[in-house]
């Protein structure tokens, strides 16, 4: 129980530490440059989870499983750390190999603003890429031994220094030049990380070890599944809100988006509680079914009312949320909160099952319900914006994450049965 109380107490100040980070840069950003500034960082912070997404969202994880039981010295060990290293650097290279390929398309509108610039830009954002990647890949060989001291450290100054730039050359640069500022303070962090690393001796040796197929093929299940995610879930948000720029504008969209990094906001606490507490514990029942649906089903009918009360009181406090967050420019986008507000308790409640094909490596299933969810909501983008509108978008998040509920109910009701 105490070992439980003090888990929890470091992943309540790292989430609260990040959480306000993200707030302030978000208000920031608006102080500076408004609506048009927002949506640029939202289309920044969805390029660089283009490339970070597969790294974080499968190696890590499966980094995470596999070192957890596994002792520094052993070979073993060696052999998972020096694998994730490799894939690491093959996930960003291929990711910036992507993006670079068709930089028209994805870095256009940031390149149109630096001019002269430009080459320096692109070699700031793959640099800042490739040094991020490995520090979330050094956060978490952190979480897999538990080191929840230094993961918080870790997180809070990623967060604080992206907001100390933002702060202090928010309104001295344009939007496009800060970007690049603020992604290299959050990197900077690899340098802390590191010796801490070594001394805790997490990084037993820089001595190169040959990796067996098997252990590739392991970490390669948690990849496939998180590529699923960047191309179904983080290319489609970036193709929606090119799209929704193109049938309106920058401003229109930019107060979409404030709406959307609120909701973003709340639902990064929730993740992370789910990503530190509730997912390590379901990995470690993975071989007592019995046990672990009564965990499942305990976690899902309790968090039901949390998540509902939360965002109610969202809903009744959403101008002054717009106003302290953002400006009085963004107050006219309240209207956009019933339906984001819908499809977000859909989707918070469905998470807690959804959890269970990443625990249970259901590949096949994960790939094809990203698949299926992220073509339904592009067909329903496409059909609502025109006659509802800024609205028509939120329609179509709270009609995705809805039919994404029932699905998750029916196909685990065994989890869920009272």
């Amino acid at each position: 129980m105490l070992r439980y109380l003090k888990s929890s107490f470091w992943s309540f100040c790292s989430i609260f530490i990040r959480t306000i980070g993200s707030l302030g840069i978000n208000k920031l950003i608006a102080l500076y440059y408004g609506p048009n500034g927002i949506t640029l960082y939202a289309h920044f912070q969805n390029l660089v989870s283009i490339v970070t997404t597969v790294p974080d969202g499968g190696i890590n994880i499966g980094t995470i499983k596999f070192l957890a039981n596994q002792d520094p010295d052993s070979q073993q060990y060696r052999q998972y750390f020096w694998a994730g290293i490799w894939l690491n650097l093959l996930c960003v290279a291929l990711a910036l190999a992507l993006i670079f390929s068709f930089s028209d398309y994805y870095l256009g509108v940031f390149l149109e603003e630096v001019g002269l610039l430009q080459w320096w830009w692109i070699a700031g954002f793959g640099g800042g890429s490739l040094l991020l990647t490995y520090n979330l890949f050094l956060q978490a060989m952190l979480l897999s031994k538990r080191v929840l001291q230094w993961h918080v450290v870790s997180t809070s100054t990623m967060s604080l220094a992206g907001l100390a730039v933002v702060y202090f050359f928010g309104g001295k640069l344009s939007a496009g030049m800060l970007l690049p500022l603020l992604l290299a303070a959050q990197c900077s962090t690899f340098f802390l990380m590191l010796p801490v690393l070594t001394f805790k001796k997490l990084i037993t040796s820089f001595r190169l070890v040959k990796v067996p197929q098997p252990v590739y093929l392991e970490i390669g299940k948690y990849m496939v599944m998180a590529l699923s995610a960047v191309v179904c879930l983080k290319l489609t948000n970036f193709f929606v809100r090119d799209f929704v720029i193109g049938r309106l504008d920058l401003y229109e969209t930019g107060l979409w988006q404030a709406v959307v990094r609120v909701s973003e906001n709340y639902t990064l606490v929730y993740t992370s509680v789910i990503g530190m507490l509730y997912y390590p514990r379901m990995a470690a029942l993975i071989t007592e079914q019995d046990v672990l649906r009564r965990y499942v089903r305990s976690t899902f009918y309790l968090v039901m009312p949390a998540i509902a009360i939360a965002l109610l009181l969202v809903y009744l406090l959403r101008e002054w949320v717009l106003l302290l967050l953002f400006n009085q420019d963004f107050v006219v986008a309240e209207y956009l909160f019933s339906y984001q507000l819908l499809g977000d308790f859909f989707k918070m409640w469905s998470i807690v099952l959804t959890n269970l094909m990443v625990v249970r490596a259901h590949v096949r299933l994960y790939i094809s319900w990203q698949i299926i969810t992220a073509l339904f909501y592009m067909v329903l983008v496409y059909n609502l914006v025109e006659p509802f509108g800024l609205e028509g978008i939120t329609i179509a998040h709270a009609i995705r994450y809805g039919a994404v509920l029932v699905f998750s109910m029916v196909y685990y009701n065994k989890y869920i049965r009272l």
